[in-house]
């Protein structure tokens, strides 16, 4: 009930009119002028959230670079300490994380890190990172 006007009675209204925000009880109230609802930025662009994976890759702590194939048409990762040496309760949750990425170089980066570390590492290595229900 957005109005400029009191559709109370003539005498009784003062001529100031409170103002409410709207949807709330006082916008039912007499005497009252509503506030229009704030707009929300729906249809906004608004940036994907960088993760951890690219936050922790950028800062340098994932052992892992680029390596180019023949004539640079299929992209490797060169691992700077081997699969099998790394912590998996922390670097292969991080590489799964990583597979949200839609950027290039991290999307690859993730794609190649959790398929390498699921081929190196052992039952139970891959076992233990997985969450216990």
């Amino acid at each position: 009930m957005s109005s400029s006007s009191c559709w109370c009675k003539p005498r009784t209204c003062p001529e100031i009119l409170r103002h409410v925000p709207a949807f709330t009880v006082q916008a039912c109230q007499r005497c009252v002028l509503v506030w229009p609802p704030c707009s929300i930025p729906l249809f906004c662009i608004r940036r994907p959230r960088i993760s951890r994976f690219r936050r922790l890759f950028l800062r340098g702590d994932i052992p892992i670079s680029r390596e180019c194939g023949t004539r640079c048409v299929k992209h490797f990762i060169k691992w700077h300490t081997p699969p099998e040496q790394l912590n998996y309760q922390r670097f292969l949750p991080l590489f799964f994380d990583g597979l949200c990425e839609s950027t290039f170089p991290y999307r690859e980066f993730a794609r190649h890190g959790v398929s390498d570390l699921l081929l190196a590492g052992t039952e139970r290595q891959n076992r233990s990172t997985y969450p216990k229900s």
